[in-house]
């Protein structure tokens, strides 16, 4: 079998079908750019404008794979106008060898941000026509199944949500940051509370920070939420601050502390590793590097008894395959990302399942188990 050529799609939704935005981009989550009072109030003041990619691979035997990019059409360029040459003429199923090959020839570019964001793409879809020709589901070209299903947490700061008793945690997004002040710290010090009030006590709590906050405002908040019994503190520092990482080493308590949403490649994670101070490795396969980095990134952890949780997993059909696959990939995260009141959107990929009774698992289709809602797609 050889690759005879690869293509991105736009997954623009018509309008008539298009979701509203996301609690997570219009309401006040602390992020990298709080301390700017003009983008404070939503991250979608100073997002990027890239939209999500279909990327597909066709081969000489009509065996077609199929993942998901973000990046828009920064990463469709790096796919279609570098990748393509690497790839096509090749056996798909030299994935191993292919993946190396896009890393090396994009290192001059690369080694992090969108050229990983193309390499993950690339990957999960190859492995998707590995799974296709040997009418296998991918989990079991992995290793094969380490459970029957994950349970699952959901990030959300919806209190309605938080009453979901079949979900075993939740994490919080955290509005406030170093920006903020005492009164930004007491604010989200109530929010874990109240959450806890709500929820009992033998339900997880865990903080999501996304990269806002710095050493000495992390060691306030875990002093502050240390009697609500929470799990972890997650992306508390930007991933390169690697020192502020190993100061917080010696200070965490009962409280782990998560990240890798924001790192890319086992190179990466390595660094994350020697700080001494991560307990949860929580790579985004869609970023970080695909199966195939993801898969060496729980390796590397299980040698440190470290859990993996990838970002997002639970909403990706290649992270729920990965991590059926791992015994150190123990649970999911999950979140919903429509408006209540809107109703769920239509899905622009079809086959990635949500969970049921607090428990989800991959499709048993053959590769991902994912193809496109051509129904709703704007392909003008």
């Amino acid at each position: 079998m050889k690759i005879t050529a690869i293509r991105c799609q736009r997954l623009r939704l018509k309008q008539e079908v298009a979701s509203q935005p996301s609690w997570l981009s219009e309401s006040v989550i602390a992020n990298p750019m709080s301390i700017y009072p003009r983008y404070a109030a939503r991250r979608s003041s100073w997002t990027a404008p890239f939209g999500g990619l279909a990327v597909i691979i066709e081969t000489d035997e009509g065996i077609e794979g199929l993942a998901t990019a973000d990046g828009g059409e920064a990463v469709q360029i790096i796919i279609e106008q570098h990748f393509a040459r690497l790839l096509v003429g090749e056996d798909p199923t030299d994935i191993e060898r292919l993946w190396d090959q896009m890393f090396r020839a994009s290192t001059p570019y690369g080694r992090k941000g969108l050229s990983m964001f193309a390499i993950s793409a690339v990957d999960c879809a190859l492995w998707d026509i590995f799974g296709k020709a040997l009418k296998q589901p991918v989990y079991r070209l992995l290793g094969g199944a380490t459970k029957e299903d994950m349970p699952v947490y959901e990030t959300t700061n919806d209190r309605v949500d938080w009453d979901n008793h079949e979900f075993f945690g939740v994490k919080l997004a955290m509005p406030y940051g170093p920006a903020d002040g005492r009164e930004g710290l007491l604010k989200n010090r109530d929010l874990v509370k109240e959450c806890r009030q709500l929820i009992g006590d033998k339900r997880d709590i865990m903080l999501d920070c996304y990269m806002a906050w710095d050493v000495e405002y992390t060691i306030r908040m875990i002093d502050l939420v240390e009697p609500y019994a929470v799990r972890w503190i997650e992306e508390a520092l930007p991933p390169d601050n690697i020192q502020g990482y190993e100061k917080l080493a010696r200070y965490t308590g009962p409280v782990a502390l998560a990240t890798g949403e924001h790192e890319y490649s086992r190179w990466g994670h390595r660094d994350l590793l020697a700080t001494g101070a991560i307990s949860v490795f929580q790579p985004d396969i869609n970023w970080v590097g695909g199966i195939s980095e993801t898969r060496k990134i729980c390796a590397m952890a299980s040698a440190w008894g470290l859990i993996v949780v990838p970002h997002a997993g639970g909403l990706q059909a290649a992270g729920l395959h990965l991590m059926k696959s791992q015994v150190n990939c123990p649970f999911a995260e999950w979140v919903r990302t429509w408006n209540r009141d809107a109703g769920r959107p239509a899905a622009a990929i079809l086959g990635v399942p949500d969970p049921e009774h607090g428990r989800i698992r991959p499709s048993e289709e053959a590769g991902l188990g994912i193809s496109l809602n051509q129904d709703v797609l704007d392909l003008t």
